[in-house]
């Protein structure tokens, strides 16, 4: 069975998510995907050469077809899309590797994770600018990527999804406020 590239990269993503980038080997990816480590390596060379491909899935996921006439609608789509999958998930993969593979020894992937977050609150932002102009619009992104981020901790420390509910639906109430000014 020939692994597929995509394979490759939504197995790594789960490892990563789960095992952080220290505690995910090239060994364990090419047994899920039903590779030779070699053969691995000859698609990816390193481990650090999967993270920004782990990181554009994520946020490809996160911005697929969104609604092109509404803004807002679309803004609330992907943050939904966001916190379900950290709800889900009860882990990020862009914070598992911005602690594990953001250092001077992996200067590729901490260009990959800043890129992931801050590409992620662009993206997110773009979504809304035109209504309430570009500070505010990065300012609301950002925060809203705060607060569901920091939500996860109590899923994963307790089992209760409500905060992360509570951080979406302040992140949305909080837009739908800046509109009305």
């Amino acid at each position: 069975m020939k692994a597929s590239l995509g394979s490759i990269v939504r197995e790594a993503r789960e490892l990563f998510r789960h095992h952080g980038y220290d505690g995910a080997s090239m060994q364990d990816l090419a047994t899920k995907v039903g590779l030779k480590k070699a053969s691995l390596y000859t698609r990816f060379p390193t481990k650090e050469s999967l993270v920004p491909e782990v990181l554009t899935l994520t946020n490809d996921e996160v911005f697929a077809e969104l609604p092109e006439s509404d803004g807002l609608a679309a803004y609330a789509m992907a943050l939904e899309r966001i916190a379900r999958a950290l709800s889900d998930q009860t882990r990020c993969v862009g914070l598992h590797l911005a602690y594990g593979a953001s250092g001077p020894d992996t200067p590729d992937a901490a260009v990959a994770v800043r890129g992931f977050f801050t590409g992620q609150r662009d993206r997110l932002a773009a979504l809304i600018e035109p209504s309430v102009g570009g500070v505010r619009a990065r300012e609301l992104a950002g925060d809203a990527i705060a607060r569901l981020e920091g939500a996860t901790v109590w899923t994963v420390v307790e089992g209760d999804v409500e905060p992360m509910a509570r951080a979406l639906r302040l992140s949305l109430e909080e837009v739908a406020s800046a509109l009305r000014r």
